[in-house]
């Protein structure tokens, strides 16, 4: 049988013969939970994603792209066989495990067949099944996972008050030292200080950008990506720093209390724009400037 040469046939036949698996799995193999009903629905707007673009004209790969696609099809494939003992899906026969393992064989797949635009709709399954799950299996870790990262924190931060010239000490993960106002600051740095959710959600913003825009990987990319998390490090210090720093000027309460509520989203949310700007406008070619049109008639 000759495959199809046009996104639209290859994509009909793509929905079909995936949604037949997952109603086999869901009805004879596995008790769907709610969950796993989830994921199905997301597979299903997934294939409605990739009926409506693959009707229109579908943009293409360069070789070099073509290649790094497939590599992370087969690598997409690779993950789903060990998600398992990884706690990410629950069994060979869940929807979850499946829709893994079908995302994967549909990268190769468009890959193969050059259909650019298709990549992206068959991937989200993917990402929001591993995202889940491994959104699961850090909260259950959170505490073991920062464990190591907290005394060097609390190490820097004590180091910096004092070079700012405000007397700290510290005990375990307690930071201590006088305010201004004679009351005392302790600052406990706990799991949620050590910056790990502005990382993962850092991380979830190069997946998406480098998926749609899979021409600005390289070199210079990479490089800009590593400052890019050496700055959501650097937010995350600013915003234990000015904690204490709102603590040490105006005491225990009140203001202390409003700036750690809203100081970490600002600096993290302020780090984003500037990085993505600069990312956008330098690595992708993107302008956000409006471009002034000039009349042909318009003497110099």
């Amino acid at each position: 049988m000759k495959l199809p040469d046009n996104a639209f046939s290859v994509s009909k036949i793509w929905v079909v013969i995936t949604l037949v698996l997952l109603a086999v799995c869901l009805l004879f193999y596995q008790k769907a939970t709610y969950m796993e009903i989830d994921a199905l629905g997301i597979w299903i707007l997934s294939c409605i994603g990739i009926l409506y673009i693959s009707r229109n004209t579908t943009s293409s790969f360069s070789q070099r792209q073509q290649k790094i696609i497939i590599a992370v099809g087969i690598l997409m494939c690779f993950l789903s066989i060990i998600s398992i003992p990884m706690g990410i899906a629950k069994s060979p026969t869940s929807i979850g495990e499946l829709i893994l393992v079908l995302s994967g064989i549909g990268v190769i797949l468009f890959g193969l067949l050059n259909f650019r635009s298709l990549v992206l709709p068959v991937s989200i399954p993917y990402i929001a099944v591993v995202g889940y799950g491994v959104y699961g299996l850090f909260i259950r870790n959170q505490d073991w996972i920062t464990a190591p990262i907290i005394p060097y924190i609390v190490l820097f931060t004590t180091d910096l008050l004092n070079f700012l010239g405000i007397q700290s000490t510290f005990n375990g993960n307690i930071i201590s030292f006088m305010s201004q106002t004679g009351a005392p600051i302790s600052l406990a740095i706990i799991s949620d200080c050590t910056g790990i959710w502005s990382l993962g959600t850092f991380t979830v913003s190069v997946i998406i950008v480098l998926a749609s825009f899979p021409e600005s990987i390289s070199k210079k990319s990479a490089i800009l990506i590593g400052i890019g998390y050496l700055g959501t490090v650097c937010a995350n210090f600013a915003r234990i720093l000015l904690i204490a720093l709102s603590g040490y000027f105006f005491g225990p309460v009140g203001i202390m209390e409003q700036v750690h509520i809203y100081i970490g989203w600002i600096c993290f949310t302020l780090w984003l724009i500037i990085f993505w700007y600069y990312y956008f406008t330098h690595q992708i070619g993107i302008s956000f400037a409006k471009r002034k049109t000039v009349s042909p008639n318009s003497e110099k």
